[in-house]
């Protein structure tokens, strides 16, 4: 097969690809890098690019892409670079892949390293603060003192008092469904 003439937008830079290849292994050995979870199986839509002109010079969608992102290209031109092979000249953006090219840690993710001193004086503070603090176990809160105090009632169930069952009313109302 011959090559072909791919511009990659916004920058303008051209690349020469083959159409034996897929587009996602192709931008590898170009340098570009593409984000791709799953190895080029079309199982994850990561390696998702736009298509900006030339989607007639582009290989019909496989039954895999169809199966993950349905029939959306007409409407957004997206197509997976990982199915899509090219079959002439065509402006691709993969400009939302080289925005995550350059990922930095983020700053809840950083290690701090603590020498030992400091960590065995975190560990006194900590203890001497629990030992301040009254102890709120609820291991077995039951069986404490306030519990026990016969002056206060017992509140049940939104602090109303259940009421009594009058078996007399259900007999008597027996009776008379029986007569």
């Amino acid at each position: 097969m011959s090559d072909y003439k791919c511009t990659l937008w916004p920058s303008g830079e051209v690349i020469t690809l083959n159409g034996e290849d897929t587009l996602l292994n192709q931008f590898k050995k170009a340098g570009k890098k593409i984000k791709s979870s799953c190895g080029g199986c079309a199982t994850c839509s990561d390696c998702m690019i736009v298509v900006k002109s030339g989607e007639m010079n582009l290989t019909p969608q496989t039954f895999e892409e169809l199966r993950l992102l349905g029939n959306v290209f007409h409407i957004t031109k997206e197509r997976l670079s990982c199915q899509t092979k090219v079959t002439g000249d065509v402006t691709l953006d993969i400009s939302a892949h080289e925005k995550n090219s350059k990922v930095s840690v983020p700053k809840s993710t950083t290690t701090i390293l603590k020498k030992r001193e400091e960590v065995a004086k975190s560990v006194r503070e900590n203890e001497e603060k629990n030992r301040e603090k009254p102890s709120e176990d609820w291991y077995r809160h039951w069986e404490s003192n306030e519990a026990d105090d016969p002056t206060k009632p017992k509140k049940l169930g939104g602090g109303k008092k259940p009421k009594a069952f009058n078996y007399s009313e259900t007999e008597d109302s027996d009776k008379k469904d029986n007569e």
